[in-house]
């Protein structure tokens, strides 16, 4: 409870902040008004807060699985160090593979849809996540925690890097390009994940890592420039562009939701599975 209201806080702070960044240095002109989008946004952030407030979290599932010496490294004898350092890459691993596998999948796609179908990138779009979604999350997690034996100290260290990186790399915010480049080495920065949220699906089938770039690259997926450039990202999904599908009860219904027949705008995404 203690490191949720942290990383909560956390979270708090570092929303505002770019909230504010947003507005003084903008990368792309909004194309909806913030009233529609950001209680929405909020709002279904905030229900996954409270899920995972109810639920045996990851972190907790760790300290159990301490106590009673389920895993790999309950078994093994590996420096504190180098146990957190293989569990923040390993949890990173896993949710870069769910990242694909979400996109993949017909069915899982519906649910995954709901974080693609905001018309607008922004800091608040790092909350915009189907609560069926947090929840196939927090079962990978939870297994891998348990199988792997990771210790909670790492598991929490990596929540807490997602959780902020992934709040960042949805920001609207203009950083300067040689800083973007040479970061992608390494992270994930918004103009990187700024092309994963382009309408265009070719575009949209790329840069999937939450933390580190280097999943992308060593899984074929990175792509360095989006079409035109940042600045003309278009981000969306075309057949859910009407603003009635950014209020709260058709963002939580979109995975039960046949595509308009209307939407002929760019080329549908075909799925198998």
């Amino acid at each position: 409870m203690v490191f949720d209201a942290i990383v909560n806080a956390w979270l708090v702070i570092v929303l505002t902040s770019l909230a504010l960044v947003e507005l003084a240095l903008p990368r792309r002109a909004p194309t909806q008004g913030r009233a529609l989008r950001w209680p929405t946004n909020i709002t279904i952030g905030s229900l996954n807060i409270l899920f995972a407030a109810i639920t045996i979290a990851p972190v907790a599932a760790a300290a159990i699985a301490v106590d009673w010496r389920w895993g790999l490294f309950n078994r093994i004898s590996v420096p504190s160090v180098v146990a957190i350092v293989i569990s923040v890459l390993v949890l990173d691993a896993l949710a870069y593979l769910q990242h694909r596998l979400l996109h993949a999948s017909a069915v899982l796609w519906r649910v995954h849809r709901v974080h693609h179908a905001d018309v607008d990138l922004d800091a608040t779009t790092g909350l915009r996540f189907h609560p069926f979604e947090a929840l196939i999350s927090y079962v990978r997690m939870v297994a891998a925690v348990v199988i792997l034996g990771l210790p909670p100290a790492g598991v929490a260290i990596y929540l807490w890097i997602s959780a902020i990186i992934t709040v960042l790399t949805h920001a609207n915010v203009r950083l300067p390009s040689r800083l973007e480049s040479v970061a992608q080495w390494l992270v994930v920065t918004p103009a990187m994940h700024a092309i994963h949220h382009s309408a265009l699906p070719a575009e949209t089938d790329r840069n999937f890592a939450t933390i580190f770039s280097m999943w992308d690259r060593l899984g074929g997926t990175y792509r360095a420039e989006a079409h035109g450039g940042q600045a003309r990202v278009r981000a969306g999904l075309e057949e859910f562009r009407e603003p009635r599908y950014l209020t709260l009860p058709w963002t939580l219904a979109l995975p039960f939701c046949a595509a308009p027949t209307s939407a002929a705008a760019a080329p549908a995404r075909v799925k198998t599975g």
